[in-house]
């Protein structure tokens, strides 16, 4: 039984909290991390004082280190239903702590009074609760922002005071060792698909409208923080996800004109767009498809300017393979590259022909990558595939492969990507939806070290409709309802009332994958890629996609034992 009125427990960023299960056993007091690396960890906490009839104990975290730390109230969603491919993590329905909602670090206590006695709070008014029948959590990220801090072991002191007393209710510390080694800059080019048009219609605001700018940067920044380095850009509104014959919200950055015949190009939006994604931290750019989703077979939604009429020139009706669109691509490619050459951004836009091409769309998709083959030649020019025929036949020159399918490229192809949606979580497979553990979420880099992958695509970064773009849901009251149940494969982030960006706790960890790839590369400088897959094989044997992370346990025995190897020959 605890001293203190609010039980508090230290947990690891991989430990999954629910509000009637008792955390204690897997308590943790102790992290490593390197020097510049962002370390997340929890405290879970209950009112536990039986001898106190009140239902909940309002308190004021204090937090007392040398270390920067961002601290977040847990927030949880409802998960109606698990998927069956997914129940080897034994996760059932319930409520699942994900929203990551900001809370003030170190708040100065004050005294103030009321009628009928003094309430100790903080300058910002935030107050936490601990409530006798469910555990609740704080997430805090130290040196969220990767600064360089000192290296040796920092204590972090967590007490937890009364609002009414200012006595200590609850306390616990945590040591972190802070390895004297850097991460390696990322090198995976990284991209979860934005979708300029969900905002539009969860904010009601208008597209690309100065208020849409401020929502928007909002959203890119927390991507960019979270390891996100490219961005979707819809330089005509992408053919995404979009019932045959129905058309998305317009979100073209490109204007056309149609004078005589000939198409005049306005990239000033466009600029826009780039500027203010750089500024968040995106560093590539990710053109939207030139032809419609599954099969190539029409043009996407081109708005235009003709004869004064601002009108749509191209969409379902408009062939794919026709010589009038073709025109239209043929003139627009040079034009587009022209500019990019100009703000030295080139090859840094990965181009995109059609998603998901199966055998049967072959011919179509084919007739398709031909019209802009030549044109693109010596840019990065990729889709999302499953079939490797596609690339050993020359159609798709990066091949951007379902982690489900990509045991086919293994030692064949050099620049090879991955990508998962909501499917791919089948026999320990690595994803990021609710349901699925979070070791079985981080351990994508360490496959993807494994495989020396280029770049990784998701579709749903701020996916915020049904199947096919019917219907806006909220996803903090029902993250299950993309296609019925399939929790929050569609998302990473949560929308706030006010414009801004609530991150999630999958985003985090996903990150800490990304981060543990970094790590790896850094022992790779230290001792060669050999030894580094040899130090990989002595805790997961040969890698694959399928590579189970096991448990909580086993990763976070991995990922200390990493550090100290990367101490120890940092040292020698």
């Amino acid at each position: 039984m605890s001293q203190y009125p609010i039980k508090a427990v230290a947990l690891s960023s991989l430990h999954r909290v629910f509000p009637e299960v008792d955390p204690s056993g897997a308590e943790k007091l102790s992290f490593s991390c390197l020097k510049n690396e962002p370390l997340s960890f929890q405290m879970a906490f209950k009112f536990t004082d039986e001898s106190n009839p009140a239902v909940s104990m309002p308190f004021n975290l204090k937090i007392e280190s040398d270390l920067p730390i961002s601290l977040y109230s847990e927030g949880a969603v409802p998960v109606l239903q698990c998927p069956e491919p997914n129940l080897d993590d034994k996760y059932r329905s319930g409520l699942f702590y994900d929203m990551l909602l900001p809370k003030t670090v170190n708040p100065k206590i004050t005294e103030g009074g009321n009628p009928w006695s003094a309430v100790y709070f903080d300058g910002d008014n935030i107050q936490l609760h601990a409530v006798r029948d469910s555990w609740k959590a704080v997430w805090l990220t130290v040196n969220e922002n990767e600064k360089t801090v000192t290296p040796g072991k920092h204590i972090i002191k967590l007490q937890l005071t009364s609002r009414s007393s200012n006595a200590t209710v609850g306390e616990c510390e945590i040591t972190v060792d802070v390895i004297d080694a850097k991460l390696p800059k990322q090198q995976l080019i990284y991209t979860n698909w934005f979708h300029c048009d969900c905002l539009c219609d969860t904010y009601g605001v208008e597209m690309f409208s100065e208020r849409f700018w401020d929502i928007f940067r909002n959203f890119a920044t927390a991507a960019a923080k979270n390891g996100m380095n490219m961005i979707l850009t819809p330089c005509f509104t992408p053919p995404l996800d979009t019932p045959i014959g129905g058309e998305r919200m317009t979100a073209q950055l490109v204007g056309v004109q149609v004078v005589d015949g000939r198409y005049k190009f306005d990239f000033t939006l466009l600029k826009r767009f780039i500027d203010e994604s750089k500024k968040c931290g995106i560093k590539y750019f990710e053109h939207s498809h030139f032809f419609t989703q599954w099969g190539a077979k029409n043009a996407p939604k081109v708005m235009a300017t003709v004869n004064g009429k601002y009108k749509r020139i191209f969409g379902w009706e408009t062939k794919a393979s026709g010589k009038k669109y073709a025109e239209f691509l043929r003139q627009y490619i040079p034009e587009l590259l022209k500019f990019l050459k100009e703000l030295k951004i080139d090859k840094k836009f990965l181009f995109h022909v059609s998603d998901e091409p199966s055998p049967r769309m072959k011919e179509d998709y084919l007739k398709a990558t031909n019209i802009v083959r030549d044109l693109l030649d010596g840019y990065i020019r990729g889709d999302a595939l499953s079939h490797y025929e596609f690339y050993e036949e020359d159609i798709v020159q990066t091949p951007i492969v379902s982690t489900g399918s990509i045991h086919n490229f293994f030692g064949i192809c050099k620049n090879l990507w991955a990508y998962y949606t909501g499917g791919q979580c089948k026999d320990g497979m690595s994803n990021r939806k609710l349901n699925c553990s979070p070791e079985r979420n981080r351990m994508l880099g360490v496959q993807m070290y494994a495989y020396n992958i280029k770049g990784f695509l998701h579709w749903g970064y701020n996916f915020y409709y049904d199947l096919l773009s019917y219907g806006l849901f909220d996803p903090k009251i029902e993250p299950c309802h993309y296609n019925g149940a399939n929790p929050a494969t569609a998302f990473m982030v949560y929308p706030a009332t006010n414009g801004d960006c609530i991150q999630s706790i999958r985003q985090k960890v996903f990150y800490d994958g990304l981060n543990d790839m970094r790590a790896l590369k850094a022992l790779e400088k230290l001792i060669g890629r050999k030894e580094t897959l040899k130090f990989i094989e002595k805790h997961y044997g040969e890698v694959d996609f399928h590579t189970h992370a096991e448990s909580e346990e086993k990763f976070i025995e991995f990922r200390e034992e990493l550090n100290q190897k990367i101490k120890s020959n940092c040292d020698e």
